[in-house]
């Protein structure tokens, strides 16, 4: 089984850069160089931690509101951190059913959202999950394009760092 640091994705040991091995499955921790990092940024503002991370990384907490994202987050998102800390999840990504009565979280549709669902998972259980495929209804931004998220969440206290490991746009089936 390869060990790999689930901050940086590098291997964790010698037995996981071994070529043969990538194939089997994989364990995730924290490497010296990350927990060293962490602790080194304690004492700093989160989303300065947060932007370590080149992916785009939000930190949500057990009431499903956006506390804080770093830098690539946000210009995935084209906002700054006051159009989001504190926002629920719908509001920050821009779905179309947030706008409904009840808004984010109290809609029909918000009982199958992929995001919430996995980020609430991760909340109740503390289990993380690694690329789950999500598709926000986004269509009346990108008008003829679905957009496909691939998120990965990991509990951090009693908040849950979500992370987006890839985004396309796919043409409207």
């Amino acid at each position: 089984m390869r060990r790999v640091c689930a901050w940086c994705n590098e291997a964790m040991d010698a037995s996981s850069e071994n070529a043969e091995d990538r194939s089997g499955p994989v364990t995730h921790g924290i490497c010296a160089e990350c927990v060293r990092k962490v602790f080194y940024y304690r004492s700093k503002p989160l989303s300065e931690l947060l932007n370590l991370f080149a992916d785009p990384v939000f930190l949500v907490n057990s009431e499903g509101r956006v506390t804080t994202a770093n830098a690539a987050a946000l210009s995935m998102l084209g906002k700054d951190h006051s159009d989001i800390k504190d926002r629920l999840g719908g509001d920050v990504f821009g779905c179309s059913y947030a706008d409904q009565p009840g808004g984010c979280g109290h809609t029909t549709h918000c009982k199958t959202c992929t995001i919430r669902n996995t980020v609430t998972d991760t909340l109740e259980t503390g289990r993380n999950h690694e690329a789950v495929a999500a598709y926000p209804d986004l269509h009346f931004i990108t008008e003829e394009q679905k957009v496909r998220f691939l998120i990965s969440t990991e509990k951090a206290g009693d908040a849950v760092l979500l992370r987006i490991d890839d985004v396309r746009e796919e043409p409207v089936s």
